[in-house]
This record gives structure tokens, C-alpha cells and sequence, in this order.
């Protein structure tokens, strides 16, 4: 009898062995790799392909005659940017940059510059990730003009043909879209988007005044790198 419990015994964890040796440890590990726990894994940071566009709103002043370099600068993410059919950066998000250099303007002077480097994104409630950002576009935060206004298009028939280093000024409906490129609502400026790679860097000048970008000034970013 005595060898027959024994033999049970031993058939008891050999069988324990055969199903995994799973111990109490083991199941709670196990227990803890649930589809919810991997699914929050999954909604972590999303990188932003290189070339992704969105247009987004300043919430911070720049004035070049006040501008130092250091001077932060937060951009406001207007609508929902996707990659595909996948959301990868939220309305509300936040692109972070500071001034880089800057050149108040002076009579006989060489005209106001300024270099803004954006070099990180992130949810209002979520730590910023490096990325990096040039700016294609500007558009003057102006009041809302009448209709019969934009008779010739308006801005998106005018962004067509907007040269990024020059300037665009007319009427226009203050809504930028991802895809446009140029200057709106501004006198002299010029803008370039890359100057600097290293890190990317644009750059924004003025041959008859100081360059002042309003809260609000609408910009058209894209992504340059991580």
C-alpha cells in the first residue's frame, strides 16, 4: 500500500511537470499579461513618419525687438493627425520649440531674423517625445473678412503659387490646411524652411520691420525627424 501511494505521488507531479510546472508565481505573471495590459502597451508614443503635416496654432508671442535666444515657443495642435487610418498625434497636442537666434531689426541694418527650432511633441497630459518639426507655412491671425473677399479663390487657390522666401499679402480666411506652403497675411517676410539640419532649424526674416508673430498665428508644421 505504501508503495502504491508513492507511485501516486510521483504520477501527481509528473503530471504538474508535464502541464508546464506552472507554481502559483507562474500564474500570476501569466495573469498579469492580459489583452487590457497589452493593449495599453500598445497606445504608447507613436513615432511621426518623416513628412507628416498638420497645421497648428501659436499660443506663445514672438516679437523680434523683445526675443532672446532661449525664448520658448508652443505650438497647438488643431485637428486630429492621422497615419493612415490611425490617430498618431491628438487635437490639443503640444509641439515645443525654443529660439535658436535672433536679429531685432535696425535702420541700415541687414533686416529682423529669427531661427525657431521645434524638437518635441506630446498630449497635454503626457510626457513630450523628441521629434522635430519645420514650419512650410504661416498665416497672420486676422479677422474673419467678408465673403466677397475670396471671389478669387482665396487661400487655397493662392497657396498654389506662394513662394515660400517672398510674401504673400491679401485677404484671407485664416485656415490653413496640411498641405499648403507659403505666407499669408504678412508684409516683407520671408520664410525658409530648413536652414539647419543639424538641428533642423527654420528661419523667418524681415527687411523692413521686426517679425511679430502673434498668439494665435497659424503654422503649417511637418515632421523632419526624431
Amino acid at each position: 500500500m505504501a508503495r502504491c501511494v508513492a507511485m501516486f505521488v510521483c504520477l501527481g507531479l509528473s503530471y504538474a511537470v508535464a502541464a508546464g510546472g506552472q507554481t502559483p508565481q507562474n500564474i500570476a505573471t501569466q495573469a498579469s499579461a492580459t489583452p487590457a495590459a497589452s493593449a495599453a502597451r500598445a497606445s504608447g508614443p507613436i513615432s511621426l513618419p518623416n513628412g507628416t503635416r498638420f497645421v497648428g496654432k501659436l499660443t506663445t508671442k514672438l516679437d523680434t525687438k523683445h526675443a532672446k535666444v532661449g525664448q520658448p515657443l508652443v505650438v497647438e495642435v488643431k485637428k486630429d493627425v492621422k497615419s493612415g487610418e490611425q490617430v498618431v498625434l491628438k487635437k490639443g497636442s503640444l509641439v515645443k520649440g525654443t529660439v535658436t537666434a535672433v536679429t531685432p531689426y535696425a535702420k541700415g541694418g541687414s533686416g529682423a531674423e529669427v531661427d525657431i527650432s521645434f524638437d518635441s511633441v506630446g498630449d497635454k497630459n503626457e510626457e513630450q517625445i523628441p521629434a522635430h518639426f519645420a514650419i512650410y507655412a504661416l498665416s497672420a491671425k486676422l479677422e474673419k473678412q467678408p465673403d466677397d473677399m475670396y471671389n478669387s479663390g482665396g487661400k487655397q487657390r493662392m497657396a498654389t503659387s506662394a513662394s515660400i522666401s517672398g510674401q504673400v499679402v491679401a485677404p484671407h480666411d485664416n485656415e490653413l490646411r496640411p498641405e499648403t506652403t507659403g505666407i499669408f497675411g504678412f508684409t516683407d517676410l520671408e520664410l525658409h524652411p530648413l536652414v539647419k539640419m543639424t538641428p533642423p532649424t527654420s528661419t523667418v526674416n524681415c527687411k523692413s520691420g521686426n517679425i511679430v508673430l502673434e498668439n494665435g498665428t497659424e503654422l503649417v508644421l511637418v515632421a523632419v525627424g526624431q
